[in-house]
């Protein structure tokens, strides 16, 4: 009787053992299999500018869509700024559009009188000037009188000059250069203007991407520094879980080949699954190996792709997947 109950275990342990070699073989046979998380591509909403949030349009959980505005921030001096660099700009193109007119007609006019009334004056000092020099040949007036008539002369002479020169530019206009340095002066100014305007644009804060928000790290009216991250969005349709295979294994996979991933959370199904990426850098498994010696072996990361249409793979869920 003991002889048969020995017989009879040593019988179902045999079974049990070719059952868990047939299902190990069965396995190996199937293909490769590692476990990762479940991960999607991620992005952080920050600011350019530091300020208070004066408005905070999200909360963690949250749809986002991309360019959407989610944050502003109150900056009074960057509108001051702004409204400062804008009427540099407006004078500097008012003193340009001067320049290209040139002079008035009232200008021109009063140009034109001034010379004729030099030119009255001229004429008038040479006729003076003639009529005294043959009276003083004549020994009629002195020496004296005819160098006060010259002097006149003189100084009419040089003023009818001057107003010739006068109106010549009034016709002519600006010179060229000025007129260059003031366009040089509009685009500078038009520089600073469209700097001011993209600092005040940089206080209302969009999303980077399409997606979830995965984490919120600031409230409505604190003070957040630039490039600290407000929150950060995940785009759950760009789903992917990283996973190391043996080297041994490497010349079993390439990319584009399709897998199978496998979630605890959805025991019952099977998600689609492409290989992405693999990594042309050998790295040690792990540290959540098991043994020494697995941890020891050269592995390749790899990155397999997900079908999360439905967008029920959250980041973070251990999975499993089987390459065939």
């Amino acid at each position: 009787m003991i002889n048969r109950k020995f017989l009879a275990g040593l019988l179902c342990f045999a079974l049990l053992a070719g059952a868990a070699g047939y299902k190990l073989m069965r396995q190996t046979e199937k293909g490769i299999t590692a476990t990762g998380t479940i991960e999607v591509t991620r992005a952080d909403i920050t600011p350019k500018v530091g300020g208070y949030l004066t408005e905070l349009l999200l909360e963690a959980g949250d749809s986002v869509e991309n360019g959407k505005v989610v944050a502003r921030i109150s900056r009074s001096d960057l509108e001051a700024q702004l409204l400062r660099d804008e009427a540099a700009l407006t004078k500097a193109q008012v003193q340009l559009q001067d320049l290209v007119k040139g002079s008035r007609e009232q200008e021109k006019t009063a140009s034109t009188a001034d010379m004729a009334a030099a030119q009255s004056v001229f004429d008038k000092a040479k006729h003076d000037l003639e009529r005294y020099t043959v009276l003083y040949h004549q020994g009629a007036i002195a020496a004296q009188q005819l160098e006060s008539i010259r002097s006149a002369y003189d100084v009419a002479y040089n003023s009818l000059v001057a107003a010739q020169a006068k109106s010549s530019l009034t016709e002519e206009g600006n010179r060229p250069d000025e007129i260059q340095a003031q366009q040089e002066e509009v685009k500078r100014c038009q520089a600073i203007v469209d700097a001011s305007r993209s600092a005040v644009a940089d206080t209302v804060i969009t999303s980077p991407l399409t997606g979830l928000v995965l984490t919120k790290n600031f409230e409505q009216g604190e003070y957040v520094n630039a490039g600290a991250p407000i929150a950060t969005v995940g785009d759950m349709n760009d789903c992917w879980v990283k996973v190391y295979v043996p080297s041994a294994q490497l010349a079993l996979i390439a990319v584009g080949q399709a897998a199978e991933v496998k979630v605890d959370a959805f025991p019952d199904r099977v998600f689609a699954g492409t290989i992405k990426e693999i990594s042309s850098n050998a790295e040690f498994n792990p540290r959540q190996s098991i043994t020494q010696r697995e941890r020891a072996n050269l592995v390749f990361a790899v990155k397999v792709k997900v079908d999360n249409a439905e967008g029920i793979l959250k980041p973070g869920l251990p999975a499993d997947v089987i390459i065939p």
